[in-house]
Protein backbone atom coordinates (compact mmCIF):
# COMPACT_ATOMS: atom_id res chain seq x y z
CA UNK A 1 0.00 0.00 0.00
CA UNK A 2 1.28 3.66 -1.00
CA UNK A 3 2.11 5.50 1.94
CA UNK A 4 5.07 8.55 2.98
CA UNK A 5 5.99 9.75 6.41
CA UNK A 6 5.51 13.07 5.96
CA UNK A 7 7.64 13.55 9.44
CA UNK A 8 8.78 11.61 12.53
CA UNK A 9 9.69 13.22 15.42
CA UNK A 10 11.14 11.64 18.79
CA UNK A 11 8.98 13.12 21.54
CA UNK A 12 9.30 12.38 24.82
CA UNK A 13 12.87 12.73 25.50
CA UNK A 14 15.72 10.59 24.48
CA UNK A 15 13.74 8.05 24.97
CA UNK A 16 10.64 8.10 23.81
CA UNK A 17 9.64 6.73 21.06
CA UNK A 18 8.19 8.41 18.03
CA UNK A 19 5.15 10.47 15.99
CA UNK A 20 4.69 9.94 13.20
CA UNK A 21 1.99 12.02 10.27
CA UNK A 22 1.59 9.80 7.27
CA UNK A 23 0.04 9.99 4.04
CA UNK A 24 -1.70 6.81 2.43
CA UNK A 25 -4.21 6.12 -0.68
CA UNK A 26 -7.06 5.14 0.99
CA UNK A 27 -9.26 2.46 -0.73
CA UNK A 28 -12.25 2.98 1.74
CA UNK A 29 -12.24 6.67 0.66
CA UNK A 30 -10.85 7.31 -2.59
CA UNK A 31 -8.59 10.18 -1.69
CA UNK A 32 -5.30 10.57 -0.06
CA UNK A 33 -5.23 10.06 3.77
CA UNK A 34 -3.19 11.70 6.90
CA UNK A 35 -3.35 10.24 10.10
CA UNK A 36 -1.33 10.33 13.38
CA UNK A 37 0.89 7.20 14.43
CA UNK A 38 2.58 7.33 17.97
CA UNK A 39 4.78 4.27 18.44
CA UNK A 40 6.95 3.29 21.74
CA UNK A 41 10.46 2.39 21.44
CA UNK A 42 9.94 -1.50 21.57
CA UNK A 43 6.55 -1.82 19.32
CA UNK A 44 5.56 -4.90 17.74
CA UNK A 45 2.56 -7.51 17.19
CA UNK A 46 1.74 -7.36 20.77
CA UNK A 47 1.23 -3.39 21.63
CA UNK A 48 -1.59 -2.13 22.35
CA UNK A 49 -2.90 0.06 20.14
CA UNK A 50 -5.33 2.78 20.99
CA UNK A 51 -7.62 5.11 18.51
CA UNK A 52 -8.45 8.34 18.82
CA UNK A 53 -11.38 9.98 17.14
CA UNK A 54 -11.57 13.77 16.75
CA UNK A 55 -14.25 16.01 16.84
CA UNK A 56 -16.36 18.26 14.33
CA UNK A 57 -13.89 20.59 12.57
CA UNK A 58 -10.84 18.76 13.78
CA UNK A 59 -8.17 17.11 11.63
CA UNK A 60 -5.66 14.26 12.79
CA UNK A 61 -3.40 17.24 14.19
CA UNK A 62 -5.76 17.81 17.20
CA UNK A 63 -4.95 15.40 19.50
CA UNK A 64 -0.85 15.93 19.07
CA UNK A 65 -1.16 19.57 19.01
CA UNK A 66 -3.86 19.72 22.53
CA UNK A 67 -2.09 16.82 24.44
CA UNK A 68 1.07 16.65 22.69
CA UNK A 69 4.21 15.24 24.75
CA UNK A 70 2.51 14.62 28.18
CA UNK A 71 0.15 12.35 26.08
CA UNK A 72 2.77 10.89 24.22
CA UNK A 73 5.38 10.24 27.16
CA UNK A 74 2.45 8.49 28.99
CA UNK A 75 1.79 6.17 26.15
CA UNK A 76 5.92 5.12 26.08
CA UNK A 77 5.65 4.36 29.92
CA UNK A 78 2.31 1.95 29.13
CA UNK A 79 3.75 0.58 25.71
CA UNK A 80 0.90 2.32 24.11
CA UNK A 81 0.52 3.20 20.78
CA UNK A 82 -1.63 6.11 19.82
CA UNK A 83 -3.63 6.05 16.10
CA UNK A 84 -4.97 9.31 15.33
CA UNK A 85 -7.21 9.20 12.08
CA UNK A 86 -8.83 12.13 9.95
CA UNK A 87 -12.52 12.88 10.89
CA UNK A 88 -13.36 12.68 6.95
CA UNK A 89 -11.70 12.45 3.60
CA UNK A 90 -10.65 15.83 1.99
CA UNK A 91 -9.55 17.09 -1.37
CA UNK A 92 -10.57 19.51 -4.04
CA UNK A 93 -12.78 16.58 -5.77
CA UNK A 94 -14.00 15.62 -2.12
CA UNK A 95 -17.88 16.62 -1.66
CA UNK A 96 -17.99 20.07 1.01
CA UNK A 97 -20.54 22.43 2.05
CA UNK A 98 -19.74 25.86 3.62
CA UNK A 99 -21.02 24.23 7.26
CA UNK A 100 -18.67 22.85 10.14
CA UNK A 101 -20.99 20.15 10.72
CA UNK A 102 -21.13 18.31 7.20
CA UNK A 103 -18.86 17.54 4.47
CA UNK A 104 -14.85 18.07 5.72
CA UNK A 105 -13.90 18.05 8.72
CA UNK A 106 -17.50 16.28 9.96
CA UNK A 107 -17.60 12.94 8.74
CA UNK A 108 -19.80 11.19 11.97
CA UNK A 109 -17.51 8.07 11.18
CA UNK A 110 -19.77 6.38 9.33
CA UNK A 111 -20.47 5.02 5.69
CA UNK A 112 -22.84 7.30 3.24
CA UNK A 113 -25.08 5.99 1.28
CA UNK A 114 -26.24 9.18 -0.70
CA UNK A 115 -24.57 10.51 -3.39
CA UNK A 116 -22.84 13.05 -3.58
CA UNK A 117 -21.35 11.19 -0.23
CA UNK A 118 -20.94 7.78 -1.07
CA UNK A 119 -17.88 7.53 -2.91
CA UNK A 120 -15.64 9.16 -0.34
CA UNK A 121 -17.25 9.40 2.89
CA UNK A 122 -16.85 5.79 3.71
CA UNK A 123 -15.09 6.66 7.28
CA UNK A 124 -16.38 3.62 8.98
CA UNK A 125 -14.75 1.09 7.13
CA UNK A 126 -11.90 3.69 7.22
CA UNK A 127 -11.05 3.64 10.86
CA UNK A 128 -12.29 0.48 11.68
CA UNK A 129 -10.77 -2.67 8.92
CA UNK A 130 -8.56 -0.34 6.22
CA UNK A 131 -6.22 1.69 9.10
CA UNK A 132 -6.01 -1.95 11.34
CA UNK A 133 -5.15 -3.78 8.31
CA UNK A 134 -2.61 -1.25 6.66
CA UNK A 135 -0.79 -0.77 10.37
CA UNK A 136 -0.37 -4.50 10.74
CA UNK A 137 0.78 -4.82 7.06
CA UNK A 138 3.23 -1.54 7.18
CA UNK A 139 4.15 -1.30 11.22
CA UNK A 140 3.29 -4.60 12.32
CA UNK A 141 0.79 -3.41 14.80
CA UNK A 142 -1.18 -6.33 15.83
CA UNK A 143 -5.17 -5.74 15.93
CA UNK A 144 -5.95 -8.09 18.73
CA UNK A 145 -5.71 -5.51 21.50
CA UNK A 146 -7.37 -2.12 20.28
CA UNK A 147 -9.20 0.45 21.98
CA UNK A 148 -10.84 3.51 21.11
CA UNK A 149 -12.05 6.99 22.47
CA UNK A 150 -13.00 10.28 21.35
CA UNK A 151 -14.17 13.92 22.04
CA UNK A 152 -17.70 14.92 20.94
CA UNK A 153 -18.39 13.61 17.17
CA UNK A 154 -15.65 11.38 17.94
CA UNK A 155 -16.95 9.96 21.12
CA UNK A 156 -20.06 9.22 18.98
CA UNK A 157 -17.57 7.60 16.78
CA UNK A 158 -15.94 5.60 19.39
CA UNK A 159 -19.30 4.41 21.03
CA UNK A 160 -20.80 3.32 17.82
CA UNK A 161 -17.37 1.35 16.83
CA UNK A 162 -17.44 -0.88 20.32
CA UNK A 163 -21.71 -1.61 20.48
CA UNK A 164 -21.90 -2.59 16.70
CA UNK A 165 -18.51 -4.62 17.15
CA UNK A 166 -17.82 -5.03 20.65
CA UNK A 167 -15.36 -8.37 19.79
CA UNK A 168 -12.84 -6.18 17.98
CA UNK A 169 -12.20 -3.55 21.03
CA UNK A 170 -11.02 -4.37 24.36
CA UNK A 171 -12.26 -1.17 25.67
CA UNK A 172 -13.91 2.23 24.97
CA UNK A 173 -13.88 5.74 26.25
CA UNK A 174 -16.26 8.51 25.57
CA UNK A 175 -15.47 12.34 26.56
CA UNK A 176 -18.64 14.80 26.06
CA UNK A 177 -19.66 12.14 23.09
CA UNK A 178 -22.95 12.84 21.17
CA UNK A 179 -24.52 10.22 22.28
CA UNK A 180 -27.95 10.26 20.89
CA UNK A 181 -27.66 12.00 17.57
CA UNK A 182 -31.22 11.46 15.55
CA UNK A 183 -32.34 13.39 18.41
CA UNK A 184 -30.27 16.70 17.97
CA UNK A 185 -29.63 19.14 15.19
CA UNK A 186 -26.42 17.78 14.53
CA UNK A 187 -27.40 14.19 13.90
CA UNK A 188 -30.62 15.26 12.16
CA UNK A 189 -28.13 16.99 9.41
CA UNK A 190 -25.68 14.67 9.04
CA UNK A 191 -27.78 11.13 8.74
CA UNK A 192 -30.18 13.09 6.15
CA UNK A 193 -27.42 14.18 4.05
CA UNK A 194 -25.34 11.17 4.77
CA UNK A 195 -28.02 8.33 4.70
CA UNK A 196 -30.97 9.94 3.58
CA UNK A 197 -33.05 9.72 6.65
CA UNK A 198 -32.58 10.27 10.55
CA UNK A 199 -34.42 6.65 10.96
CA UNK A 200 -31.31 5.00 8.92
CA UNK A 201 -28.80 7.21 10.97
CA UNK A 202 -29.85 4.88 14.46
CA UNK A 203 -27.48 2.18 13.21
CA UNK A 204 -25.08 4.44 14.47
CA UNK A 205 -26.70 6.40 17.32
CA UNK A 206 -25.26 4.86 20.90
CA UNK A 207 -28.28 5.56 22.83
CA UNK A 208 -30.29 3.36 20.12
CA UNK A 209 -27.77 0.47 19.91
CA UNK A 210 -27.49 -0.05 23.38
CA UNK A 211 -31.05 -0.10 23.79
CA UNK A 212 -31.09 -2.67 21.31
CA UNK A 213 -28.74 -5.13 22.84
CA UNK A 214 -30.01 -8.41 25.20
CA UNK A 215 -26.72 -8.66 26.40
CA UNK A 216 -23.91 -7.14 28.27
CA UNK A 217 -21.35 -5.54 26.02
CA UNK A 218 -18.62 -7.05 27.46
CA UNK A 219 -17.80 -10.43 25.00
Amino acid sequence: MTHTILSKTRVGGPKGGYYHRIEHSSTSTGTDMIFGLYLPLNSGRDTPTLYWLSGLTCSEANFSTKAGCRAFDAAEREGIAIVLPDTSPRGKDVPNVDSYDLGQGAGFYLNATEEPYKTNYQMYNYVTEELPTFLGTEFNLGSSLKSVCGHSMGGHGALTFALKDPSSWVSVSAFSPICNPTKCPWGDKAFKAYLGSVEAGEAYDATVLIGRRSTPIIE
